[in-house]
């Protein structure tokens, strides 16, 4: 598998935008847990979205993007293919014996 960064903009944020989030963000979550999504970020500004997909190639990854529920939104779409995307381990919480 190789790892896509891709790169949304958005266009200012709205009572429309705002409507589709919630369904946006049950599908993420879908793909985060089938380890398809790696890492997602959105600016402060809610006018870019920066994500990084677990794919077999770059079709495969656009294809993956083209049914986000917000990608009719997306004003500009760029991807850019990584050599490697490290990340912090998921560390588990420590043991309490009381």
């Amino acid at each position: 598998m190789a790892a896509f960064l891709f790169q949304f903009e958005l266009p200012p944020f709205n009572d429309e935008l705002a409507a589709v989030v919630p369904i946006h963000r049950e599908h993420i979550n879908k793909l985060f847990s089938e380890g398809r999504i790696l890492s997602y970020s959105v600016s402060a500004s809610r006018s870019m979205i920066w994500c990084v997909i677990n794919a077999e190639d770059e079709q495969e990854a656009m294809e993956m993007v083209l049914a986000f529920p917000l990608y009719q939104h997306f004003t500009e779409v760029s991807c850019h293919p990584l050599l490697f995307h490290n990340t912090l381990p998921a560390t588990l919480p420590g043991i309490s014996l009381n």
